[in-house]
């Protein structure tokens, strides 16, 4: 058998194998967001206040790990009162970066919006914050998720103009299906 036959299958067996170790691997931060994995129905109440009267929300969202494990994409269609926005429907993605130790949130929605947050996890408490510009005025929003059980997490969105004073735009409970 000529040697040389051999010997490139055997480098190319030995290069694959030393690949794949040195893969990177998911952390413990990224394994929490399994906590996220499923489809959950979450129904709340928008706040009155500057936007409008308020009014009952509801949302499903379906979620599942992206290959690799280490973003998890998600799914939602939500039902909002007509002065927030009506109907829509939503895509996402939620990892980990781990050269800022944040979590990372990115949306895109129905009704052309992209939302960027960045969150942290302190023992049951998921807090996820960012800013959007509404017609001009920049808003800083803070959603904060409470987990109650391993199928059921409050939820509280706020928003500010200043960063010190928040006011509730909405509030709910999520139940996983």
């Amino acid at each position: 058998m000529n040697r040389k036959a051999f010997l490139v299958p055997a480098m190319i067996l030995f290069a694959v194998s030393a690949w794949a170790q040195m893969a990177p691997k998911p952390g413990a931060e990224v394994k929490k967001l399994d906590y996220f994995i499923g489809t959950w129905s979450t129904e709340g109440t928008v706040a009155q206040g500057p936007w409008g009267a308020g009014g009952k929300f509801s949302s499903t969202d379906t979620s599942e790990w992206m290959a690799g494990n280490f973003f998890v994409s998600g799914h939602s269609d939500f039902k909002m009162p007509p002065e927030v926005g009506g109907e829509g429907k939503e895509v996402s993605i939620m990892g980990y970066d781990s050269d800022q130790n944040v979590y990372t949130y990115d949306g895109y929605n129905s009704q052309g919006r992209h939302e960027t947050s960045k969150g942290s996890v302190t023992g049951d408490t998921w807090t996820f914050t960012s800013s959007a510009n509404y017609g001009g005025q920049e808003i800083k929003q803070k959603m904060t998720m409470k987990i109650l059980t391993p199928t059921s997490y409050s939820m509280k969105f706020e928003i500010s103009i200043d960063g010190t004073t928040w006011m509730t735009f909405m509030e709910g409970k999520a139940t996983k299906k």
